[in-house]
């Protein structure tokens, strides 16, 4: 009879730790659902802001005042009735002095002439494959 309440013994005691495990087990289980759920809350409160954040300047982007500066900007249109100032300091005054606006203006020096100005397209075949002129010859 001994023998049968140590058994009946053991059985209780691997019971017992077995309901500790499950007890263990889904606490830890649940210890981590509430974590992620903190962490997926978080993340959407951030991107909630984001989104405010991407709307108001959207509603700014779409403003005339907005495109007015840029158009002022980027384009160098000005409203009518305006006036457009520029600053400039005495050194880009002199600068500017010493630029040849002559030569910017028509393009500064020759360009060479292209060799096979005048050329058929045989004749141009052959000076590209042996680099020689067929009409020197």
């Amino acid at each position: 009879m001994k023998k049968r309440y140590q058994y009946i013994l053991f059985c209780l005691l691997i019971l017992i730790i077995y309901e500790m495990y499950l007890i263990v087990l889904y606490k830890y289980k649940d210890f981590q659902i509430n974590s992620y759920l903190s962490y997926i809350t978080n993340d959407n409160t951030k991107i909630g802001e984001s989104i405010e954040q991407k709307k108001e300047r959207l509603a700014y982007v779409k403003t005339n005042a907005f495109l007015d500066q840029i158009a002022k900007t980027s384009q160098n249109k000005k409203n009518p009735g305006e006036e457009a100032v520029v600053f400039v300091t005495n050194q880009e005054v002199e600068e500017y002095k010493k630029i040849d606006t002559n030569k910017q203006m028509i393009g500064g020096t020759k360009q060479e002439v292209s060799p096979t100005l005048g050329m058929t397209n045989g004749e141009k075949w052959i000076y590209y494959v042996f680099h020689t002129d067929m009409r020197n010859n």
